[in-house]
């Protein structure tokens, strides 16, 4: 059902296909009021980006245990992956690349279900994740996140992600 999200949406390096299902499960269980499913999404892709990965959950079932853990920094397949490849030398059509990329899957199925589970049984409370020091001073002239566009300002950007992944020309 979700076999387009691979490889980051039918091979686009965009977000990671698991971020994407486990933010539809999120829609379908915790949409309420208090926009829940929101919140919970937003948890998740930080913690994504701020997890090393593969963890060794999974080694015991997997092809490659114990392999070189990385910084994903990033909720996109892209970042993600490249910053896995160039610490561990693989390529990205290596197995191990698969490998690494099944085990992270698993890991966002974890966390995704421990999250579902906290909500159904009136527990979750959103785990904050405070935006990197070296994104202070793009922020205060861009402004805070405006997922939903209805602030005043100079509120021109709209993402979580360490600004300079993708704006390192501005910091040379």
């Amino acid at each position: 059902m979700f076999a387009n999200l691979a490889a980051g949406y039918g091979g686009q390096g965009t977000l990671c296909g698991a971020l994407g299902v486990a933010s539809q499960l999120f829609n379908l269980v915790a949409f309420d009021e208090q926009k829940t499913y929101v919140k919970m999404t937003d948890e998740l892709f930080q913690w994504y980006s701020r997890t090393l990965f593969p963890t060794s959950r999974f080694d015991d079932i997997c092809y490659f245990p114990g392999q070189v853990q990385q910084l994903a920094k990033s909720p996109l397949c892209h970042i993600s992956i490249s910053q896995w490849t160039l610490a561990v030398g693989a390529t990205v059509t290596s197995k191990q690349k698969k490998d690494r990329c099944a085990k992270v899957t698993g890991e966002v199925v974890y966390r995704t279900v421990e999250m579902l589970n906290d909500y159904v049984d009136g527990r979750y409370t959103k785990r904050e994740y405070p935006f990197n020091e070296e994104n202070a001073a793009c922020l205060s002239c861009h402004g805070a996140d405006d997922m939903w566009h209805d602030r005043d300002g100079m509120n021109n950007q709209q993402g979580k992600m360490t600004c300079s992944l993708c704006h390192s020309h501005l910091f040379k």
